[in-house]
């Protein structure tokens, strides 16, 4: 065989060889959606732990990364190096704090530097009971009535309206994503608080306590102690939270030779501003 013509056997070899070669398969990624995992649209509580998890396949793969972003910022991200495997499953935890959708990308990445990506997003959603978290200060304003037997004396019976007093008000949330707990001070006296959230709504267990109240006499006053129950409501709006509820008590006098018995009974209400 002629030397032109053996090199043209092998420049057609060559590109016979060339042309079966084949192309890299491009790797492939999927989303987990097993149970525990979260998928496409999750309605997500901010704050609390999310697992996430992708599947991916491939002739080579040497990483894949799974990020969080918010308005094209990551905020969150987890990645792993693979020795070259065909199959790779990658899970993650996050604790997120923001609100609002988050997307959450899977990026696979081959040893020919091919990639594929797969997205979906979450909803990240504000606890009913963090709106509520803060300090609150104002006054209520009590509206009722106060009746009195004292031995020797006349019943009395004294009307009331809108007596104001201070009232300060430190929530934090509770055990639950609907519960509130905290300190309620009304005119300096401290009382543990606990509420259970409905919207921009509040519904706070009853609190009995013991005030001393002062019944005037004119020219001295008795100072009995009356055991008093606090039953109240509040909705939250503009950073105001509005009080809306009961006050009601009962005590005995004993004083020198007085000897009796008070009782409360109204409404009490009032604006207490978020200041923190």
């Amino acid at each position: 065989m002629k030397k032109s013509t053996l090199f043209l056997a092998c420049c057609i070899g060559l590109m016979l060889l060339a042309s079966c070669k084949k192309d890299p398969v491009a790797p492939t990624i999927s989303v987990i959606t097993d149970t525990g995992y979260v998928t496409e649209n999750a309605q997500i509580y901010s704050g609390d732990d999310i697992k996430v998890g992708f599947n991916a396949t491939g002739e080579k793969l040497t990483k894949i990364e799974i990020t969080l972003t918010q308005n094209g910022i990551v905020i969150n991200s987890s990645q792993a190096t693979i020795e070259n495997l065909t199959s790779y499953t990658h899970t993650a935890i996050f604790n997120v704090e923001a609100t609002g959708a988050v997307s959450i990308t899977g990026t696979v990445t081959d040893a020919a530097g091919q990639t594929a990506t797969k997205s979906f997003n979450v909803i990240f959603n504000e606890k009913p009971n963090e709106k509520f978290v803060g300090h609150y200060e104002g006054e209520a304003l009590f509206t009722g009535t106060m009746e009195a037997t004292v031995s020797g004396m006349e019943p009395m019976q004294q009307e009331v309206t809108d007596n104001p007093f201070p009232v300060t008000v430190d929530l934090r949330a509770g055990e639950t994503v609907t519960e509130v707990v905290g300190i309620c001070k009304i005119d300096n006296q401290e009382m543990e608080i606990k509420g259970t959230v409905d919207g921009n709504n509040v519904t706070f267990e009853a609190v009995n306590t013991t005030v001393t109240f002062n019944y005037d006499l004119g020219g001295f006053s008795l100072q009995p102690e009356v055991d008093v129950t606090y039953d109240v409501k509040a909705t939250l709006e503009n950073q105001k939270l509005t009080l809306d509820g009961t006050c009601t008590g009962n005590g005995e006098i004993h004083m020198f030779f007085y000897n009796g018995t008070i009782a409360i009974d109204g409404t009490l209400g009032g604006k207490l501003e978020k200041t923190r």
